[in-house]
C-alpha cells in the first residue's frame, strides 16, 4: 500500500516527529527514524544491529547529518530537535515522503533546495545488519552540487545512552574495493561507497532532544560522535542532469561495486515477493499486513530457531505474545517451517506444565510466570496442524500437550490449578499471570486473581483439542463439565455479557475486552444467542476502529489517557487504554457469528457485514498513523487518535491479519 506525506504533514518539527518508518532484518535489528528523518526517541536509529539475535542489540549509527551545497550556498537537510533549542529544520526542504511496500524502492524522500531535487532511498536486507542509502540529484540547471553526509555514531547497547568518554576510531581506505572501518567497543562497522570519504577531527554532535521519550518519562537527551564525512560531488561526472551516489553501512565487509545498491535492492524485493507468494491472502490490506508481519519473525541464536519479537522499539520475544501473534505472523502467511520451529522450541522448555514467558540471554533461567501461554500453546499447535495440514506433528507434540493439561489439573506453580468445578484459577499476592500483568510497586492495578474469563476459554478449547487429538473420553467429559460451570458462573445476567474474573470481588463484573476470546477460540462454549449479546456489549462499550478498550468508560476505574511517567502510564495500561490486538478477535467473532446466521438478509447480518467492511477500511487509515504500515501496541482509551507504547506490535498486526484472512475466506 502507498502512504504519501507532503509538506502539510510537517509544518512544524513537532508535527513531523509524530510518524516514523521501520525497516527490520529478521535478526531483531532495525532501521527506524521519523518521516522527516529525525530521531524522536533514543531507540530510533539508522542502524540498530543485532549482535546476538534477537535481543542483544547495539545502537551503532543514530542518523546521518546531511548538508547540500549548491553553488556555495549550504542547505541543511537534516531535521533534529536539540537540547539547546537550536533545532535543525531540514524538513523545510522536504517536499514528499512515500512509503510503499509494493514499490521496488519502498522508502523515498524528495527534497528541493537551491533549484536541485534530491531523492533519497533507504533499504535494509533480510538476515544482515546492513543499511544502505542512495541519493539521486536532479541538477537540470547544471549547478555545482555537493552533498556532505556525516554519520552520527553511537556504538552503545540499545538500552544504554551514548558514552561520551568512549573512543570511536575511523580507518580510511584508499582503495574503493576495500571498506572503510568504524571501530568502537570491539565492534566494527564497514562503510562502502562511491563517494569521497574525508576523515575529520572527532567531535560530539550535540545533545539531541528525544521528545517522545520525555513524554513517556524516559531519558530525554542523547549525544553522538562524528569523525568522518562522505562527500558526493554530483557535477564531477559527465553532463547528465541526474547523478546517483550510494553508501552501505554493515557489520560485515561488503566491497563496493557499481551495482552494490541495486544488488541489495534486488535481494530485498525477491524476499518480499517470496513472502507474498506463500501467503494465503489476496486483498491489498491483507498483503500489506503480510509484509508488515515479517518484521516480527526473527532468529533466536540461543535456541538455534525462530521466535516472535513482541514489538518495536522496546520489547523482546515473550511466550504469551508469541502464542497470540503466531497464527497471524506465521500460519496465515504460510511460514509453516518457521511456525513449527517456534513450537518445537517452546516444547523443549515446558516445565511443570508451563511455558517460558521470557527467554533471557546469557546464563539466566527462563521465566514461567504466565497462566495463559501454555493453554494458548495447545491451541496454536492445533491451529498449526490445521493450517499446514501437518498431522504427522501430532505424535511428536501430544506428550507435551498432555503434560500441560495434567499439571493444570493437579496444580502447578503460581497457584495455577483446576478447581472442583473444572475451571482454572490462578494467582495470589503479587503474581502477574495474565496479559493484564502490570505492577506498580506493591500494587497490581488489575490483579485478576481467581478464575479469569479468557484463561477458562483457552482451557475449554484446549480440552476439546486434546479430545480430538487423543480420542480419550476423559478430555471430553472434563470439557463438558467446564462448559457447564462456565456458562453458569461467568454469565452476567444484569449486563448480558461475560464476567471478567470470578474472584468474589466487585472487579469480577467489570466490562472488559477479555470476554471476546470466549468467542474466537477453535472451540467455544456459548450459544449463538449469547455470543451475539457479548458482541453487542463489546461493540457498545469497548469498540473503537483501532482496538478494544480494556475497561468500559462507565467504570469508576477508567483511565482515558495513557501518557506521562511510568507509574502514571502503568495505572492506565489496562484500565481503559485501547489495545489493538483484541480487535482481531472481535472481528473474527463477528465473522463466526455471521457464518452461523440462518438469515443473511436480516438487518443484524447486514449491519455486522458493513461494520467489518468499514472496519477494514479504517485500518488502512490507521496504517498511515504512527509507524507507517504497522499497528501500534496501544491507543488512548477516551478518544484514540494517536498511537502509544510500542509503535509496532506483533500481536496487533498478527491478530488483525487473521481477521482479514477469515473475512476473505468467508466471502469466497
Amino acid at each position: 500500500m502507498e502512504f504519501t506525506f507532503h509538506q502539510e504533514d510537517w509544518q512544524t518539527i513537532e508535527q513531523g516527529e509524530k510518524d516514523c518508518y521501520l525497516l527490520t532484518n529478521g535478526l531483531g535489528g532495525y532501521s527506524g527514524l521519523s518521516i522527516i528523518g529525525s530521531a524522536a526517541r533514543g531507540d530510533q536509529a539508522l542502524l540498530m544491529a543485532a549482535k546476538k539475535a534477537p535481543n542483544v542489540r547495539w545502537h551503532l549509527i543514530t542518523n546521518v547529518f546531511e548538508k547540500l551545497v549548491v553553488d556555495k550556498t549550504e542547505y541543511i537537510l537534516t531535521s533534529q530537535r536539540m537540547k539547546s533549542g537550536e533545532d535543525y529544520q531540514g524538513f523545510q526542504y522536504l517536499q514528499e515522503f512515500v512509503h510503499n511496500d509494493f514499490d521496488r524502492e519502498s522508502l523515498q524522500w524528495k527534497f528541493l533546495a537551491g533549484g536541485v531535487v534530491l531523492r533519497k532511498t533507504i533499504l535494509m536486507p533480510h538476515g544482515e545488519n546492513t543499511v544502505a542509502i542512495k541519493y539521486e540529484a536532479e541538477n537540470i540547471e547544471g549547478k555545482q552540487v555537493r552533498l556532505e553526509v556525516t554519520p552520527l555514531l553511537r556504538f552503545s547497547t540499545k538500552k544504554d545512552i551514548f558514552d561520551k568518554e568512549q573512543t570511536i576510531l575511523f580507518e580510511h581506505s584508499n582503495n574503493r574495493q576495500e571498506c572503510h572501518k568504524i571501530i568502537a567497543n570491539e565492534y566494527t562497522v564497514y562503510l562502502s561507497t562511491n563517494a569521497e570519504v574525508l576523515q575529520q577531527e572527532g567531535h560530539l554532535f550535540g545533545e539531541m532532544y528525544f521528545s517522545q521519550d520525555e513524554r513517556d518519562g524516559r531519558e530525554a537527551y542523547g549525544d553522538a560522535y562524528m569523525n568522518h564525512s562522505i562527500v558526493f560531488d554530483f557535477k564531477q561526472n559527465g553532463t547528465s542532469d541526474k547523478y546517483c551516489g550510494s553508501m552501505v553501512f554493515s557489520t560485515q565487509p561488503i566491497p563496493y561495486t557499481e551495482d552494490i545498491y541495486n544488488t541489495l535492492l534486488d535481494k530485498v524485493n525477491m524476499y518480499k515477493e517470496m513472502l507474498l507468494r506463500q501467503a494465503a491472502v489476496t486483498s491489498e490490506l491483507g498483503k500489506q499486513f503480510v509484509l508488515s508481519a515479517d518484521a516480527y519473525v526473527v532468529n533466536r541464536d540461543s535456541t538455534n530457531g525462530k521466535s516472535i519479537i513482541a514489538g518495536y522499539p522496546f520489547f523482546e520475544d515473550w511466550g504469551r505474545d508469541t502464542m497470540i501473534a503466531l497464527a497471524g505472523t506465521t500460519m496465515v502467511t504460510g511460514r509453516f517451517t518457521d511456525c513449527k520451529s517456534i513450537l518445537r522450541t517452546f516444547a523443549k522448555y515446558v516445565k511443570n506444565g508451563l511455558l517460558p514467558n521470557l527467554f533471557p540471554e546469557g546464563d539466566a533461567n527462563p521465566m514461567y510466570n504466565s497462566a495463559d501461554a501454555p493453554l494458548l500453546f495447545i491451541n496454536a499447535v492445533y491451529e498449526y496442524m490445521e493450517y499446514a495440514n501437518d498431522y504427522d506433528f501430532q505424535a511428536e507434540i501430544v506428550p507435551v500437550l498432555e503434560q500441560i493439561v495434567e499439571n493444570y489439573q493437579k496444580g502447578t506453580d503460581f497457584h495455577i490449578q483446576m478447581d472442583s468445578d473444572g475451571l482454572i484459577m490462578a494467582g495470589a499476592e503479587l503474581e502477574q499471570l495474565t496479559w493484564m500483568d502490570v505492577r506498580v510497586g506493591d500494587f497490581l492495578p488489575t490483579p485478576r486473581h481467581g478464575k479469569p474469563v479468557e484463561i477458562n476459554a483457552y482451557w475449554y478449547s484446549a480440552l476439546r483439542i486434546m479430545e480430538k487429538l487423543t480420542g480419550k473420553p476423559s478430555y471430553g467429559a472434563l470439557s463438558e463439565k467446564v462448559q457447564a460451570s462456565f456458562t453458569e458462573k461467568f454469565w452476567n445476567l444484569e449486563e448480558q455479557c461475560l464476567k471478567d474474573v470470578l474472584s468474589g470481588s466487585s472487579d469480577e463484573n467489570q466490562i472488559r475486552c477479555n470476554q471476546i476470546w470466549a468467542l474466537s477460540m477453535p472451540f467455544t462454549m456459548l450459544s449463538a444467542e449469547k455470543e451475539e449479546l457479548v458482541i453487542q456489549k463489546v461493540r457498545k462499550e469497548l469498540y473503537t476502529t483501532i482496538g478494544l478498550r480494556t475497561l468500559s468508560k462507565k467504570d469508576k476505574d477508567f483511565h482515558g489517557i495513557y501518557i506521562g511517567e511510568m507509574e502514571k502510564r502503568d495505572r492506565a495500561y489496562h484500565q481503559g487504554t485501547v489495545w489493538a490486538f483484541p480487535l482481531g478477535a472481535y472481528y473474527r467473532a463477528c465473522i463466526r457469528l455471521m457464518k452461523k446466521s440462518q438469515d443473511t438478509q436480516s438487518m443484524a447480518y447486514k449491519q455486522m457485514q458493513k461494520e467489518l467492511e468499514d472496519g477494514f477500511e479504517n485500518l488502512k487509515l490507521w496504517l498511515k498513523e504512527g509507524c507507517i504500515a504497522q499497528i501500534a501496541e496501544i491507543y488512548d482509551g477516551d478518544t484514540p487518535t494517536v498511537s502509544r507504547g510500542c509503535f509496532a506490535q506483533a500481536w496487533s498486526v498478527g491478530e488483525l491479519l487473521r481477521a482479514v484472512y477469515d473475512y476473505e475466506q468467508f466471502m469466497k
